[in-house]
Protein backbone atom coordinates (compact mmCIF):
# COMPACT_ATOMS: atom_id res chain seq x y z
CA UNK A 1 0.00 0.00 0.00
CA UNK A 2 3.03 2.29 0.22
CA UNK A 3 2.59 3.10 -3.48
CA UNK A 4 -0.71 4.77 -2.64
CA UNK A 5 0.98 7.41 -0.56
CA UNK A 6 1.69 10.72 -2.24
CA UNK A 7 5.37 10.94 -1.31
CA UNK A 8 7.13 11.55 -4.59
CA UNK A 9 7.33 15.28 -3.93
CA UNK A 10 9.99 14.76 -1.28
CA UNK A 11 12.63 14.78 -4.00
CA UNK A 12 11.29 17.33 -6.45
CA UNK A 13 13.57 20.08 -7.73
CA UNK A 14 12.82 23.71 -6.95
CA UNK A 15 11.80 25.71 -10.03
CA UNK A 16 14.36 28.40 -10.95
CA UNK A 17 13.36 31.97 -11.66
CA UNK A 18 13.68 31.31 -15.38
CA UNK A 19 10.42 29.39 -15.22
CA UNK A 20 8.65 32.56 -14.20
CA UNK A 21 9.89 34.31 -17.30
CA UNK A 22 8.94 31.41 -19.57
CA UNK A 23 5.53 31.35 -17.98
CA UNK A 24 5.06 35.03 -18.78
CA UNK A 25 6.16 34.48 -22.35
CA UNK A 26 3.75 31.60 -22.74
CA UNK A 27 0.99 33.66 -21.16
CA UNK A 28 1.58 36.50 -23.63
CA UNK A 29 1.38 34.10 -26.56
CA UNK A 30 -1.79 32.51 -25.21
CA UNK A 31 -3.38 35.91 -24.68
CA UNK A 32 -2.54 36.94 -28.25
CA UNK A 33 -3.96 33.76 -29.71
CA UNK A 34 -7.02 33.88 -27.47
CA UNK A 35 -7.75 37.47 -28.41
CA UNK A 36 -7.57 36.52 -32.08
CA UNK A 37 -10.20 33.84 -31.72
CA UNK A 38 -12.31 35.44 -28.99
CA UNK A 39 -14.25 37.58 -31.41
CA UNK A 40 -15.15 34.63 -33.59
CA UNK A 41 -16.52 32.59 -30.69
CA UNK A 42 -18.07 35.33 -28.62
CA UNK A 43 -21.46 34.67 -30.14
CA UNK A 44 -21.03 30.93 -30.24
CA UNK A 45 -24.19 29.05 -29.49
CA UNK A 46 -24.63 27.44 -26.15
CA UNK A 47 -28.04 26.06 -26.97
CA UNK A 48 -27.27 24.66 -30.42
CA UNK A 49 -26.95 21.19 -29.02
CA UNK A 50 -25.03 18.43 -30.65
CA UNK A 51 -27.26 16.02 -32.51
CA UNK A 52 -26.46 13.24 -30.09
CA UNK A 53 -24.45 12.66 -26.96
CA UNK A 54 -22.46 9.47 -26.96
CA UNK A 55 -23.13 7.58 -23.77
CA UNK A 56 -20.01 7.64 -21.63
CA UNK A 57 -20.95 4.45 -19.95
CA UNK A 58 -24.01 2.19 -19.78
CA UNK A 59 -24.80 1.55 -16.17
CA UNK A 60 -23.64 -1.85 -15.01
CA UNK A 61 -23.51 -3.55 -11.66
CA UNK A 62 -20.16 -4.96 -12.70
CA UNK A 63 -18.11 -2.21 -11.05
CA UNK A 64 -14.77 -3.08 -12.61
CA UNK A 65 -16.15 -2.92 -16.14
CA UNK A 66 -17.78 0.45 -15.48
CA UNK A 67 -14.61 1.90 -14.01
CA UNK A 68 -12.49 0.70 -16.90
CA UNK A 69 -14.82 2.49 -19.29
CA UNK A 70 -14.25 5.64 -17.24
CA UNK A 71 -10.52 5.14 -17.75
CA UNK A 72 -10.91 5.18 -21.52
CA UNK A 73 -12.93 8.39 -21.71
CA UNK A 74 -11.86 10.77 -24.43
CA UNK A 75 -12.32 14.25 -23.01
CA UNK A 76 -12.26 15.72 -26.50
CA UNK A 77 -15.62 14.05 -27.11
CA UNK A 78 -17.27 15.56 -24.04
CA UNK A 79 -20.16 17.85 -24.61
CA UNK A 80 -20.00 21.22 -22.93
CA UNK A 81 -21.93 20.93 -19.61
CA UNK A 82 -24.29 23.66 -20.73
CA UNK A 83 -25.51 21.49 -23.57
CA UNK A 84 -25.96 18.29 -21.59
CA UNK A 85 -29.15 19.35 -19.83
CA UNK A 86 -32.45 18.26 -21.33
CA UNK A 87 -34.01 21.63 -20.76
CA UNK A 88 -32.47 25.09 -20.46
CA UNK A 89 -31.38 26.51 -17.14
CA UNK A 90 -33.51 29.56 -17.85
CA UNK A 91 -35.60 30.66 -20.85
CA UNK A 92 -32.93 32.21 -23.05
CA UNK A 93 -35.39 34.43 -24.85
CA UNK A 94 -36.25 36.04 -21.51
CA UNK A 95 -32.73 36.46 -20.21
CA UNK A 96 -30.22 36.79 -23.04
CA UNK A 97 -30.22 38.80 -26.23
CA UNK A 98 -30.44 36.73 -29.39
CA UNK A 99 -29.46 37.10 -33.00
CA UNK A 100 -30.55 34.97 -35.96
CA UNK A 101 -27.78 34.12 -38.43
CA UNK A 102 -28.39 33.11 -42.06
CA UNK A 103 -29.01 29.47 -41.14
CA UNK A 104 -31.98 30.52 -39.01
CA UNK A 105 -30.57 29.05 -35.78
CA UNK A 106 -30.71 31.45 -32.82
CA UNK A 107 -27.32 32.34 -31.38
CA UNK A 108 -26.84 33.35 -27.78
CA UNK A 109 -25.05 36.62 -27.14
CA UNK A 110 -23.37 38.22 -24.21
CA UNK A 111 -24.83 41.37 -22.73
CA UNK A 112 -22.95 44.54 -23.64
CA UNK A 113 -19.59 44.58 -21.89
CA UNK A 114 -19.04 47.24 -19.23
CA UNK A 115 -15.25 47.80 -19.13
CA UNK A 116 -15.36 50.14 -16.13
CA UNK A 117 -17.36 47.65 -14.09
CA UNK A 118 -14.95 44.85 -15.02
CA UNK A 119 -11.98 46.95 -13.94
CA UNK A 120 -13.51 47.62 -10.54
CA UNK A 121 -15.09 44.22 -9.86
CA UNK A 122 -13.41 40.83 -9.74
CA UNK A 123 -14.84 37.48 -8.65
CA UNK A 124 -12.43 34.74 -7.66
CA UNK A 125 -14.11 31.36 -7.43
CA UNK A 126 -11.97 28.85 -5.53
CA UNK A 127 -13.18 25.80 -7.41
CA UNK A 128 -12.87 22.15 -6.45
CA UNK A 129 -14.63 19.10 -5.15
CA UNK A 130 -15.73 18.62 -1.57
CA UNK A 131 -12.67 18.02 0.62
CA UNK A 132 -10.17 19.90 -1.56
CA UNK A 133 -9.20 22.25 1.36
CA UNK A 134 -11.33 25.24 0.37
CA UNK A 135 -11.50 26.41 3.98
CA UNK A 136 -7.73 26.22 4.34
CA UNK A 137 -7.03 28.06 1.10
CA UNK A 138 -9.42 30.96 1.65
CA UNK A 139 -7.13 32.79 4.13
CA UNK A 140 -4.21 32.41 1.71
CA UNK A 141 -5.89 34.06 -1.25
CA UNK A 142 -7.57 36.62 1.02
CA UNK A 143 -4.20 37.64 2.49
CA UNK A 144 -2.73 37.94 -1.00
CA UNK A 145 -5.66 40.13 -2.06
CA UNK A 146 -5.39 42.39 0.98
CA UNK A 147 -1.71 42.84 0.16
CA UNK A 148 -2.52 44.55 -3.15
CA UNK A 149 -2.50 48.26 -3.99
CA UNK A 150 -4.43 49.35 -7.06
CA UNK A 151 -1.79 51.00 -9.30
CA UNK A 152 -4.46 53.23 -10.89
CA UNK A 153 -5.81 54.71 -7.66
CA UNK A 154 -3.17 53.98 -5.05
CA UNK A 155 -5.87 52.45 -2.83
CA UNK A 156 -5.99 49.00 -1.30
CA UNK A 157 -8.32 46.42 -2.78
CA UNK A 158 -11.65 46.01 -1.00
CA UNK A 159 -11.79 42.27 -0.29
CA UNK A 160 -14.90 40.32 0.66
CA UNK A 161 -14.37 36.62 1.45
CA UNK A 162 -18.02 36.13 2.43
CA UNK A 163 -19.92 37.99 -0.30
CA UNK A 164 -23.56 37.61 0.74
CA UNK A 165 -25.00 39.33 -2.35
CA UNK A 166 -23.00 37.05 -4.62
CA UNK A 167 -24.08 33.98 -2.65
CA UNK A 168 -27.68 35.07 -3.11
CA UNK A 169 -27.05 35.36 -6.83
CA UNK A 170 -25.17 32.11 -7.34
CA UNK A 171 -26.95 29.79 -4.93
CA UNK A 172 -30.27 31.42 -4.07
CA UNK A 173 -29.34 32.06 -0.44
CA UNK A 174 -30.67 34.92 1.71
CA UNK A 175 -34.13 34.99 0.22
CA UNK A 176 -35.53 37.39 2.83
CA UNK A 177 -32.43 39.52 3.49
CA UNK A 178 -31.45 39.99 -0.12
CA UNK A 179 -33.67 38.56 -2.83
CA UNK A 180 -37.03 39.86 -1.61
CA UNK A 181 -35.54 43.22 -0.65
CA UNK A 182 -34.33 43.53 -4.23
CA UNK A 183 -37.95 43.23 -5.35
CA UNK A 184 -38.07 39.59 -6.46
CA UNK A 185 -41.04 37.55 -5.22
CA UNK A 186 -39.34 34.26 -6.09
CA UNK A 187 -35.68 33.41 -6.56
CA UNK A 188 -34.67 34.15 -10.16
CA UNK A 189 -32.36 31.91 -12.14
CA UNK A 190 -28.65 32.60 -11.82
CA UNK A 191 -28.50 34.30 -15.24
CA UNK A 192 -31.56 36.55 -14.88
CA UNK A 193 -30.29 39.93 -16.20
CA UNK A 194 -32.06 42.09 -13.59
CA UNK A 195 -30.91 39.76 -10.82
CA UNK A 196 -27.31 39.87 -12.05
CA UNK A 197 -27.39 43.67 -12.10
CA UNK A 198 -28.62 43.78 -8.50
CA UNK A 199 -25.87 41.43 -7.34
CA UNK A 200 -23.12 43.34 -9.12
CA UNK A 201 -24.38 46.76 -7.98
CA UNK A 202 -24.43 45.72 -4.32
CA UNK A 203 -21.21 43.71 -4.45
CA UNK A 204 -19.11 46.25 -6.33
CA UNK A 205 -20.36 49.80 -5.76
CA UNK A 206 -18.80 52.52 -7.89
CA UNK A 207 -16.81 54.07 -5.02
CA UNK A 208 -13.39 54.36 -6.62
CA UNK A 209 -12.09 51.09 -5.19
CA UNK A 210 -11.33 47.75 -6.81
CA UNK A 211 -13.63 45.14 -5.26
CA UNK A 212 -12.50 41.53 -4.99
CA UNK A 213 -15.12 38.90 -4.09
CA UNK A 214 -13.91 35.46 -3.03
CA UNK A 215 -16.33 32.56 -3.43
CA UNK A 216 -15.46 29.01 -2.50
CA UNK A 217 -18.54 26.72 -2.39
CA UNK A 218 -17.40 23.19 -3.21
CA UNK A 219 -18.80 20.67 -5.69
CA UNK A 220 -20.99 19.23 -4.25
CA UNK A 221 -21.96 21.38 -1.25
CA UNK A 222 -23.93 20.78 1.92
CA UNK A 223 -26.34 17.99 2.85
CA UNK A 224 -29.60 16.85 1.28
CA UNK A 225 -31.52 18.63 4.06
CA UNK A 226 -29.24 21.65 4.21
CA UNK A 227 -31.21 24.58 5.67
CA UNK A 228 -29.60 27.01 3.25
CA UNK A 229 -31.88 27.77 0.32
CA UNK A 230 -29.91 26.26 -2.57
CA UNK A 231 -31.79 26.28 -5.85
CA UNK A 232 -30.77 22.64 -6.13
CA UNK A 233 -29.73 20.70 -3.03
CA UNK A 234 -27.54 17.62 -2.81
CA UNK A 235 -29.61 14.83 -4.36
CA UNK A 236 -30.42 11.52 -2.69
CA UNK A 237 -30.48 9.84 -6.11
CA UNK A 238 -26.73 10.42 -6.50
CA UNK A 239 -26.14 7.67 -3.94
CA UNK A 240 -27.17 5.05 -6.51
CA UNK A 241 -25.73 6.67 -9.63
CA UNK A 242 -22.36 6.15 -11.28
CA UNK A 243 -20.01 9.10 -11.94
CA UNK A 244 -21.13 9.69 -15.54
CA UNK A 245 -24.79 9.63 -14.63
CA UNK A 246 -24.12 12.22 -11.94
CA UNK A 247 -22.03 14.39 -14.25
CA UNK A 248 -24.76 14.29 -16.91
CA UNK A 249 -27.65 14.95 -14.56
CA UNK A 250 -29.50 18.23 -14.74
CA UNK A 251 -29.43 18.59 -10.95
CA UNK A 252 -25.64 18.21 -10.72
CA UNK A 253 -25.13 20.79 -13.45
CA UNK A 254 -27.02 23.29 -11.29
CA UNK A 255 -25.45 22.37 -7.95
CA UNK A 256 -24.34 24.38 -6.10
CA UNK A 257 -24.71 26.68 -9.11
CA UNK A 258 -24.77 26.51 -12.89
CA UNK A 259 -21.17 27.38 -13.73
CA UNK A 260 -21.73 28.18 -17.38
CA UNK A 261 -24.76 30.38 -16.68
CA UNK A 262 -22.78 32.17 -13.98
CA UNK A 263 -19.82 32.84 -16.26
CA UNK A 264 -21.83 33.98 -19.26
CA UNK A 265 -24.17 36.27 -17.33
CA UNK A 266 -21.61 37.90 -15.02
CA UNK A 267 -18.54 38.21 -17.25
CA UNK A 268 -19.76 41.32 -19.12
CA UNK A 269 -19.66 43.18 -15.79
CA UNK A 270 -17.09 41.27 -13.73
CA UNK A 271 -13.58 39.95 -14.24
CA UNK A 272 -14.07 36.28 -13.29
CA UNK A 273 -11.19 33.98 -12.34
CA UNK A 274 -11.36 30.34 -11.26
CA UNK A 275 -8.64 28.99 -8.97
CA UNK A 276 -8.93 25.21 -9.26
CA UNK A 277 -7.85 23.24 -6.19
CA UNK A 278 -6.65 19.66 -6.35
CA UNK A 279 -5.84 17.68 -3.23
CA UNK A 280 -4.57 14.08 -3.34
CA UNK A 281 -7.56 11.82 -3.88
CA UNK A 282 -7.21 9.66 -0.76
CA UNK A 283 -6.93 12.76 1.42
CA UNK A 284 -9.95 14.29 -0.30
CA UNK A 285 -12.15 11.27 0.37
CA UNK A 286 -10.78 10.75 3.89
CA UNK A 287 -11.79 14.29 4.86
CA UNK A 288 -15.48 13.29 4.47
CA UNK A 289 -15.22 9.53 4.92
CA UNK A 290 -18.62 9.17 6.59
CA UNK A 291 -20.55 11.25 4.06
CA UNK A 292 -22.87 9.64 1.50
CA UNK A 293 -22.93 6.34 3.41
CA UNK A 294 -19.18 5.74 3.30
CA UNK A 295 -16.00 6.21 1.24
CA UNK A 296 -16.97 4.11 -1.79
CA UNK A 297 -20.24 5.89 -2.57
CA UNK A 298 -18.75 9.26 -1.59
CA UNK A 299 -15.95 8.57 -4.08
CA UNK A 300 -18.49 7.91 -6.84
CA UNK A 301 -20.16 11.27 -6.19
CA UNK A 302 -16.86 13.14 -5.98
CA UNK A 303 -15.66 11.56 -9.23
CA UNK A 304 -18.92 12.56 -10.88
CA UNK A 305 -18.29 16.19 -9.99
CA UNK A 306 -14.65 15.92 -11.04
CA UNK A 307 -15.88 14.79 -14.43
CA UNK A 308 -18.40 17.63 -14.61
CA UNK A 309 -15.83 20.25 -13.58
CA UNK A 310 -13.30 18.94 -16.08
CA UNK A 311 -15.81 19.37 -18.88
CA UNK A 312 -16.43 22.95 -17.83
CA UNK A 313 -12.72 23.75 -17.58
CA UNK A 314 -11.90 22.17 -20.95
CA UNK A 315 -14.52 24.32 -22.67
CA UNK A 316 -13.69 27.53 -20.77
CA UNK A 317 -9.95 28.00 -21.13
CA UNK A 318 -9.96 31.72 -21.85
CA UNK A 319 -12.08 34.70 -20.90
CA UNK A 320 -14.04 35.74 -23.98
CA UNK A 321 -13.79 39.42 -23.06
CA UNK A 322 -10.11 39.83 -22.19
CA UNK A 323 -8.63 36.78 -23.93
CA UNK A 324 -6.72 35.95 -20.74
CA UNK A 325 -6.68 32.53 -19.14
CA UNK A 326 -9.85 31.86 -17.17
CA UNK A 327 -8.58 29.31 -14.65
CA UNK A 328 -5.38 28.27 -12.94
CA UNK A 329 -4.53 25.08 -11.07
CA UNK A 330 -3.24 24.85 -7.49
CA UNK A 331 -1.84 21.48 -6.42
CA UNK A 332 -2.45 21.44 -2.68
CA UNK A 333 0.33 18.90 -2.13
CA UNK A 334 2.80 21.47 -3.49
CA UNK A 335 2.16 23.84 -0.59
CA UNK A 336 2.10 21.20 2.17
CA UNK A 337 5.10 21.09 4.51
CA UNK A 338 5.03 17.31 4.83
CA UNK A 339 6.06 16.94 1.19
CA UNK A 340 9.36 18.82 1.56
CA UNK A 341 12.67 17.92 3.17
CA UNK A 342 13.67 21.45 4.12
CA UNK A 343 11.96 24.67 5.18
CA UNK A 344 13.80 26.48 2.41
CA UNK A 345 12.32 24.26 -0.32
CA UNK A 346 8.85 24.74 1.15
CA UNK A 347 9.17 28.52 1.24
CA UNK A 348 10.47 28.69 -2.33
CA UNK A 349 7.63 26.50 -3.63
CA UNK A 350 4.99 28.56 -1.83
CA UNK A 351 6.55 31.77 -3.11
CA UNK A 352 6.35 30.45 -6.66
CA UNK A 353 2.69 29.50 -6.22
CA UNK A 354 1.85 32.99 -4.96
CA UNK A 355 3.77 34.60 -7.82
CA UNK A 356 1.94 32.51 -10.42
CA UNK A 357 -1.43 33.26 -8.85
CA UNK A 358 -0.84 37.00 -8.65
CA UNK A 359 0.18 37.06 -12.32
CA UNK A 360 -2.86 34.98 -13.29
CA UNK A 361 -5.15 37.30 -11.31
CA UNK A 362 -3.45 40.36 -12.83
CA UNK A 363 -2.49 41.67 -9.41
CA UNK A 364 0.58 43.87 -9.04
CA UNK A 365 2.22 42.22 -6.01
CA UNK A 366 3.03 38.53 -5.73
CA UNK A 367 5.10 38.85 -2.58
CA UNK A 368 3.10 37.73 0.45
CA UNK A 369 5.16 36.62 3.43
CA UNK A 370 2.07 36.36 5.67
CA UNK A 371 -0.14 34.41 3.26
CA UNK A 372 0.40 31.08 5.01
CA UNK A 373 0.18 32.34 8.59
CA UNK A 374 -3.24 30.70 9.07
CA UNK A 375 -2.55 27.59 7.01
CA UNK A 376 -3.03 24.35 8.95
CA UNK A 377 -2.28 20.85 7.66
CA UNK A 378 -3.98 17.69 8.81
CA UNK A 379 -1.70 15.30 10.66
CA UNK A 380 -3.95 12.32 9.95
CA UNK A 381 -2.82 9.57 7.62
CA UNK A 382 -5.66 9.12 5.08
CA UNK A 383 -4.87 5.40 4.83
CA UNK A 384 -5.43 5.01 8.55
CA UNK A 385 -8.61 7.08 8.42
CA UNK A 386 -10.06 5.09 5.53
CA UNK A 387 -8.94 1.61 6.50
CA UNK A 388 -7.25 -0.98 4.30
CA UNK A 389 -10.45 -2.30 2.70
CA UNK A 390 -11.58 1.16 1.59
CA UNK A 391 -8.06 2.09 0.48
CA UNK A 392 -8.05 -0.89 -1.87
CA UNK A 393 -11.36 0.21 -3.41
CA UNK A 394 -10.31 3.85 -3.71
CA UNK A 395 -6.94 2.91 -5.18
CA UNK A 396 -8.89 1.21 -7.96
CA UNK A 397 -11.02 4.34 -8.36
CA UNK A 398 -7.88 6.45 -8.67
CA UNK A 399 -6.63 4.46 -11.66
CA UNK A 400 -9.61 5.50 -13.72
CA UNK A 401 -9.22 9.19 -12.98
CA UNK A 402 -6.07 9.24 -15.08
CA UNK A 403 -6.58 11.83 -17.81
CA UNK A 404 -9.76 13.12 -16.18
CA UNK A 405 -8.69 14.68 -12.89
CA UNK A 406 -6.72 16.67 -11.95
CA UNK A 407 -6.88 18.96 -14.98
CA UNK A 408 -3.52 19.79 -16.57
CA UNK A 409 -1.39 22.54 -15.11
CA UNK A 410 0.76 24.95 -17.07
CA UNK A 411 3.50 23.08 -18.89
CA UNK A 412 6.93 23.60 -17.34
CA UNK A 413 5.64 24.89 -13.99
CA UNK A 414 6.64 22.27 -11.43
CA UNK A 415 4.18 23.48 -8.80
CA UNK A 416 1.25 22.90 -11.15
CA UNK A 417 2.02 19.25 -11.87
CA UNK A 418 -0.32 17.32 -9.56
CA UNK A 419 -0.47 13.66 -8.72
CA UNK A 420 -3.84 11.95 -8.52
Amino acid sequence: MEDCRVSLFKSYAITPRSHTMSYRQRSSILVFLAAAVAGSILFASTNNRRSSITSLRTYSHVEDQSHRQLASLNLAQFTDPKSVTTRSDAPLEEHIAQETPPDGTPREQFAQVDPQSRRNCQIIYITGVEGATHHGFIPIIEALARNQIDPDTGRKFHVDSSPSALKAGLFGWFQKKKIKQWGFKITPEVDDPAFVQKVVAESCPDDGRKHVLIEWASFPSGHEDDPRSYRVHRQHEWLTMNPEEIANSEEALKHPTNMNAFYQSYSPYVDIKFIVLHRPFLETIASHRDWDGGPEIHSNIIRGFMLMLRRFLDTHLFDLVSGRRLWSLVCVERIMAKNYETEHDLKVARKHVMAYLSQFLDWPDGDCSQCFDDWRESSKDPMDVLGSENVEILTDHMKYLDGVWPPPGEEGIVEQQCGI
